[in-house]
């Protein structure tokens, strides 16, 4: 109680008590660790911005927060689509304002209507003395952003730039994930990183530790990106101990082939009865094929199908090569360069062994991989 102080006056104070206690709780509320809290706004509205972007058909622009403002840049199809885009852009949590948590304006002098890429392709390759980052990207300050992390990852190395700007990224995401790419292959004794779409991939060597934070920061990528490590520690394939001897990195043509042929030693890719649907069964032989795929390609990789001799040739002809054409799609879909893959069926054309026995059919029935140079 307030004493000395009239009932109407103790209201009063009351009153502009309270009001201050409530001004204070939403302050400390704003700056409280939730999605509506002040310092986190940037954060979770960028998140909210891509969301509706890519709901809208544009999952490859760049998104930067200032504030509440949203800066679009990179590629779009045609002109009509820039007013669409800042429309998703600036309602992506209703009309906004600064104290309901919305967007306030949105920057879309950076969109431009240019060319599309399919498949949205870029790397990095980290050679002797210097590493390479080439393809596409979204927008020019990505492409510089690449270019100083790969300086600061690679302070003693030349930085070479074979980048371009085009339209077609997977995400809105795409610009930060390349950062950890460049990152990962900087841990790396040997190797490099490529993004395919919403493929990631990062094949090398290095040590124990190196490999161990490569596969911490990109083994489970945000969606829409998915993965695939073909690594090795200290020139060893912990991972597929059946290729130990081989060198896959340095190797020629032939020792990439015997890679394969090991492999399919004791496994068998496996379709659904006269399809060329693979079956789940085959995806643990497959992700392998993929691991020496993606060590090899930079050699010419044919997938050849074959068959036995039960049923007519013209249809094991279409058959074998339609099953070869799923395998060297399931690599590609792996991030195996789609130039050095191809596929042929052979039909029942060139037998492994005798088919007067089902033992004998079913040996001949196979997906074999022939590499050369």
């Amino acid at each position: 109680m307030i004493r000395g102080v009239d009932p109407k006056t103790r209201r009063r104070l009351t009153m502009v008590t309270g009001l201050g206690g409530a001004a204070i709780a939403l302050f400390l509320g704003m700056l409280a660790p939730h999605d509506g809290a002040f310092w986190r706004v940037p954060s979770v509205l960028k998140q909210r911005v891509s969301t509706a972007l890519s709901a809208e058909g544009f999952p490859g622009l760049d998104v930067e927060m200032n504030g509440q403002r949203v800066i679009l840049r990179g590629m779009v199809e045609d002109e009509a689509d820039i007013s669409t885009a800042r429309r998703a852009a600036l309602t992506a949590v209703g009309p906004g304002g600064p104290w309901s948590g919305g967007v306030t304006s949105v920057n879309a002098t950076g969109l431009l209507v240019g060319t599309f890429e399919r498949p949205f392709t870029w790397s990095i390759k980290r050679e002797a003395s210097r590493v390479v980052l080439s393809g596409a990207v979204p927008a020019e300050n990505t492409r510089a952003d690449l270019m100083a992390a790969a300086a600061q990852a690679f302070p003693n190395m030349e930085a070479v730039d074979d980048m371009h700007v085009a339209g077609g990224a997977a995400s809105p995401l795409f610009s930060d994930i390349a950062r950890t790419a460049v990152r990962a292959v900087s841990r790396l004794n040997t190797g490099e990183a490529r993004i395919v779409d919403s493929q990631i991939v990062v094949i090398g060597d290095g040590g124990q530790e190196g490999v161990g934070a490569v596969r911490d920061t990109l083994g489970s990528p945000p969606a829409p990106f998915r993965s695939r490590l073909a690594l090795t520690i200290d020139g060893l394939d912990v991972d597929h101990p059946e290729l130990q001897g081989l060198n896959l990195t340095d190797g020629d043509a032939t020792t990439c082939e015997q890679a394969f042929d090991r492999l399919m030693e004791r496994n068998v890719i496996t379709f659904a009865e006269g399809s060329a649907a693979l079956a789940p069964a085959s995806r643990g032989v497959l992700n392998a094929l993929a691991s020496v795929a993606l060590r090899c390609d930079r050699f010419s990789i044919e997938v050849a199908g074959h068959t036995d001799n039960q049923g007519g040739r013209d249809i094991n002809m279409e058959l074998s090569r339609r099953r070869a054409d799923a395998v060297a799609a399931y690599l590609a879909g792996q991030g195996v360069a789609r130039a050095r893959l191809s596929a042929r069926g052979y039909g029942p054309d060139r037998p492994r062994s005798s088919n007067a026995t089902p033992s004998g059919q079913a040996a001949n029935r196979r997906i074999e991989f022939y590499v050369s140079s």
